[in-house]
């Protein structure tokens, strides 16, 4: 299954990719920026806004079916505000307008229940309890909370901005000027 999830999730970021690099992508970005002035550019914004809604239809559908597939079922119950508060981290954290950081916030945001309850092991006050505070939810909670703070404050450009740091660094490596 891993594997599977894994190569559809290749192919949708590289058909994102390739969208977003299209006339499409570009009249996407125009819309987002000031639909106002993308309309006065010339941009149909029914039109665009149109398959903008069916592009991300289309992701969600298939989201939700492997979802289905993972889960055996699924249900509105699954969907309440933590997972609203997640997707939210995941772009901001993540860099928002970017593929790669989506999938790095994703990446991130699902490691941290792992971490938390890793904390617990260090950090001798944590309890892994939930009728205990402070327990591993709430450190949870305020790991969401300081990491959405900490990458709006310090890097608005989310993880996606740390890498390109990283990379210009490394490919001018030796001449930083």
């Amino acid at each position: 299954m891993y594997w599977f999830f894994l190569a559809l999730l290749l192919i949708g970021a590289l058909a994102a990719r390739n969208i977003a690099r299209s006339r499409v992508g570009r009249a996407f970005g125009a819309i987002r920026d000031r639909d106002i002035a993308a309309g006065v550019m010339g941009v149909d914004l029914a039109r665009y806004k149109l398959i903008a809604f069916t592009v991300s239809s289309f992701y969600a559908g298939v989201c939700g079916s492997l979802l289905f597939v993972a889960n055996r079922h699924f249900g509105p119950e699954q969907f309440g505000l933590i997972m609203s508060i997640q997707f939210v981290a995941i772009v901001f954290i993540g860099g928002a307008a970017t593929i790669s950081g989506t999938i790095m916030g994703a990446l991130l945001i699902a490691s941290l229940p792992r971490i938390s309850s890793e904390m617990a092991h260090f950090v001798p006050y944590i309890s892994t309890a939930p009728n205990v505070s402070p327990n591993i939810y709430e450190v949870e909670a305020i790991l969401y909370g300081g990491l959405i703070v900490a990458f709006l404050l310090f890097e608005p450009r989310g993880l996606f901005g740390i890498w390109l740091r990283m990379r210009m660094y490394w490919k001018s490596f030796p001449f930083t000027y």
